[in-house]
């Protein structure tokens, strides 16, 4: 984790991403939205932000890197710390964004405590998903594999979230919102097992 947090470049290009969509959004729909649309928005750069952040995760890693790390960490570790961080990494970015968001538009959704687990259920999904995608690139030396496998596989957890993420936003049944908040929380458990499991044949020589 030390490692990540010594690319500071890497870091504020990304927050400036943030930024500078967020306020681009704004100047387009000059400052008018319907929650719907928030929403959407909210998501889809929610989306391509973690991917700009975790895409490269392993570049390093599965070159430079490869023969030190083995070293000093099991393959389950690394995996692990790796998901951790980006689980941290992709939650504060989500944040700004609302913030941004929020701060431009004036919107938000009713329930902010629901909207908030589903960011946090939702971006421990992403940094699982991706992070997993990322070190299968990094291996292969084939990028073109996060956007042939990344979109099938993002696409149930992210219809979740911007359900729970719709729900959020009208006084319904709590046990509807449970249902949807306990599969993003299953399709988080899956995805990080996995990873955990696969992972250590992605990183064999």
């Amino acid at each position: 984790m030390e490692l990540e947090w010594r690319q500071k470049t890497a870091l504020g290009t990304i927050f400036i991403y943030v930024i500078g969509t967020t306020f681009l959004i704004y100047l387009v729909f000059q400052g008018h939205i319907t929650i719907p649309v928030w929403i959407a928005l909210f998501w889809i750069i929610a989306l391509f932000t973690t991917v700009n952040a975790v895409s490269k995760s392993f570049t390093k890693d599965a070159n430079e890197q490869f023969y030190y790390l083995r070293t000093i960490a099991t393959p389950t570790e690394i995996i692990l710390s790796k998901v951790m961080y980006n689980a941290v990494l992709i939650t504060v970015l989500v944040l700004v964004i609302y913030a941004f968001l929020f701060l431009f538009f004036n919107e938000r959704v009713e329930n902010a405590g629901w909207f908030m687990c589903t960011i946090i259920l939702g971006s421990i999904g992403f940094s699982n998903l991706f992070t997993l995608l990322s070190s299968i690139t990094a291996r292969t030396q084939n990028f073109v594999l996060l956007a042939i496998l990344g979109f099938p596989i993002i696409l149930p957890l992210l219809l979740l979230i911007v359900k729970m993420s719709e729900l959020s936003n009208f006084a319904i049944q709590q046990k509807d919102i449970y249902m949807h908040l306990g599969a993003i929380a299953l399709l988080d458990m899956i995805t990080i097992i996995l990873s955990v499991v696969l992972f250590p044949y992605i990183w064999k020589d």
